[in-house]
């Protein structure tokens, strides 16, 4: 399943393919069914977990996403 551009373009509001607090750069998940943007979405958080483990992000991601 290829990515819709269109679809990407309409729910990609924020950037998330580097870190605002460290600066590194973010890879979206491997294919698996879902969008490119719900892919970066998890590899962001995923960073979050690892590298910043007490950022508030991951206390309510709904309020930085």
């Amino acid at each position: 399943m290829r990515d819709n551009p269109q679809l990407i373009a309409a729910t990609d509001a924020r950037d998330l393919s580097s870190c605002e607090v460290c600066g590194a750069s973010i890879e979206p998940d491997p294919p698996d069914g879902f969008t490119r943007y719900a892919r970066q979405v998890a590899g962001y958080l995923d960073h979050f977990a690892e590298a910043h483990p007490d950022h508030p992000i991951l206390d309510a991601p709904e309020g930085y996403l």
